[in-house]
């Protein structure tokens, strides 16, 4: 334990004055997040139900809905634009859960189903009465997927522009797929690992767990992990469908053109198996590095990106789950 001198006692106070205006002001700094909640069948709005949203580490936010069923959400600081789970809960009701993609100040509205119907056509006419909209399958008409995440997990993959933008475009396609569509995930640095055996997209909620879950590791070692990759595509192989994997990293490899040479051979027996291979490169890269992740690509049968955006994520996620139409 120190003994503070006067001058000690000024400076320690003016760390503490410092440190406190730092938190004010991120405080400050904080987003909104609000919307209307609505019974579903009157569309009357829904006092004191209860909205959740699910940030990072555990982080939680709520409030209760006022007398127009109005909610309002301040976070203590700016959050990064992502994917985040939302529980919606009011007496009398079904729970709703599900996921919101949320940038910088924004509303959602949404709608509970009463447990007990409600006659809501007395003195209305029919032709007045609108449907629900019905959310759109954008995967209609294509194959039934198996993919096969490579994830870098490399000391060089933590950076905004990188694994964040990943996450976010990994949780929009795994929205979008089918029940029956599969998902694996693998990730690989100094080491190769499997950390979500081949899933059906009807588990969304353990696929965005596994997302959320990736962590760091040090060196790019991409030729065993690939090689890994094939090995599950393979044996979870669905004839007529879409076969493929879709290896997410900066490009950088530790071991330069002789971790390439040795993906290229790789690549080439995986392909004679009829399993693709796509590559999305996170980041702003130099042309050489983005030339030689394209010709893999394409030696692989699949597609190239270049992604430095969460929008190019998403498109081009969506583009891999429609890359195969369904055989008449």
């Amino acid at each position: 334990m120190y003994n503070f001198t006067p001058i000690n006692k000024i400076m320690k106070y003016l760390f503490t004055f410092i440190i406190t205006c730092c938190m004010l002001t991120a405080w400050a700094d904080g987003m909104f997040i609000k919307g209307n909640i609505s019974d579903i069948d009157t569309k009357q709005p829904l006092k004191v139900a209860n909205v959740q949203i699910s940030f990072f580490q555990g982080f939680t936010f709520s409030d209760l809905t006022d007398s127009l069923g109005k909610y309002e959400i301040k976070t203590t600081a700016i959050v990064p634009e992502g994917y985040y789970g939302i529980e919606i809960e009011a007496k009398d009701y079904y729970k709703l859960n599900g996921f919101i993609h949320v940038t910088k100040d924004c509303t959602f509205d949404f709608s509970l189903k009463s447990k007990t119907p409600k006659l809501i056509l007395q003195n209305a006419q029919l032709d007045t009465v609108k449907p629900l909209p019905v959310k759109v399958n954008r995967l209609e008409g294509y194959a039934t997927n198996n993919l096969i995440f490579l994830i870098d997990v490399s000391s060089s993959m933590n950076a905004p522009d990188k694994m964040p933008a990943l996450k976010a475009s990994m949780k929009y396609l795994v929205n979008e797929l089918r029940p029956t569509d599969k998902v694996a995930i693998m990730t690989f640095s100094n080491t190769a690992k499997e950390i979500l055996a081949s899933t059906e997209a009807e588990d969304k909620m353990l696929i965005y767990k596994t997302i959320d879950e990736l962590s760091f590791g040090s060196t790019t070692q991409g030729g065993i992990a690939l090689n890994e990759a094939y090995k599950t595509a393979q044996k979870n192989f669905i004839q007529n469908g879409n076969n493929r994997i879709v290896l997410a990293s900066d490009g950088v490899f530790s071991s330069g053109d002789k971790e390439y040479k040795k993906m290229q051979q790789i690549i080439s027996t995986g392909t004679q198996k009829k399993i693709s291979l796509s590559i999305f490169c996170f980041g702003k890269n130099t042309d050489y590095v983005k030339s030689k992740l394209q010709k893999l690509a394409t030696l692989g049968n699949g597609n190239f990106a270049n992604i430095t955006t969460i929008e190019e994520g998403e498109q081009h996620m969506l583009e891999e789950a429609k890359a195969v139409k369904k055989m008449k």
